[in-house]
Formats: structure tokens, C-alpha cells, sequence
């Protein structure tokens, strides 16, 4: 059994905390001029995060959940949810992750190397948000 009990939770669950994580100007990933996608299957959704643009107060980058409209990606993970779940709270590391197999980089693969410190950052936010959502 998944983490998410179906597509509509993890939409509500991830777009929940990148929409709140994005109200934060952590410079880490906002103004990065990065866009970057999770593709993520059982259960299926898809996030684009987009930092083109300046960071604005309450606005670091934009979240977009299943969004046929988010803009093309110039990085990709494709995972399943329970795996980014997982990486999200620190429970593995997203090297060996890649290394294995269990998630997929497509794009700009220097790229991903950038997002560690972002990555580090976030995790203790979303082991929270997951405690109470």
C-alpha cells in the first residue's frame, strides 16, 4: 500500500507543501532560473516546480500539480511515490536512489547536483508537513 492513498491525495499532500514552500524566499532554488519536474506514478501525479522568474514576497517560484499548462522541464525524476516520499524524508539518499535505479533524471542532469542543498533544506520542512497532513 502507498504512502498516498490515491492520485487526488498525493496531488493535495505535495502540491500542498511545494505551494507552501514556495511562499518562502530560501534562494536556494527560487531565482534559480530552473524548472523541474517529478514525475511520480503509484499513484500517478506530476509537479513542476519553476523558478524562471524573479522571486516575489510570497511567491518564490511557481507550483504546478497535473497542470497540462506548466512549462516544459529541463529536469525530470521519475519515481513512484513512495520512493520520493521517502527521499523527501531523508529516509535514503536521492545518489543512491539514482544510482540504483528507483529514480530516473532526464534533462539536465549537472542540473540536479545544484538542487542537493534545496533538497537538504527542505527535508525537516516536509517530514513536518507529512506529521500533520
Amino acid at each position: 500500500m502507498s504512502v498516498f492513498r490515491d492520485s487526488d491525495h498525493a496531488r493535495a499532500i505535495l502540491g500542498g507543501f511545494f505551494s507552501e514552500e514556495s511562499t518562502e524566499d530560501d534562494r536556494l532554488f527560487a531565482g534559480s532560473g530552473m524548472i523541474v519536474a517529478y514525475s511520480l506514478h503509484d499513484p500517478q501525479v506530476r509537479i513542476v516546480l519553476d523558478a524562471t522568474n524573479p522571486p516575489q514576497p510570497g511567491k518564490a517560484y511557481d507550483v504546478y500539480v497535473d497542470d497540462p499548462a506548466a512549462p516544459a522541464a529541463r529536469l525530470e525524476f521519475t519515481t513512484d511515490a513512495d520512493t520520493f516520499d521517502r527521499l523527501y524524508k531523508g529516509e535514503a539518499s536521492g545518489m543512491s536512489l539514482m544510482m540504483s535505479g528507483k529514480i530516473k533524471v532526464s534533462g539536465d542532469t549537472s542540473a540536479a547536483m545544484q538542487l542537493i542543498p534545496a533538497l537538504t533544506r527542505a527535508i525537516p520542512k516536509y517530514k513536518k508537513y507529512r506529521e500533520t497532513h
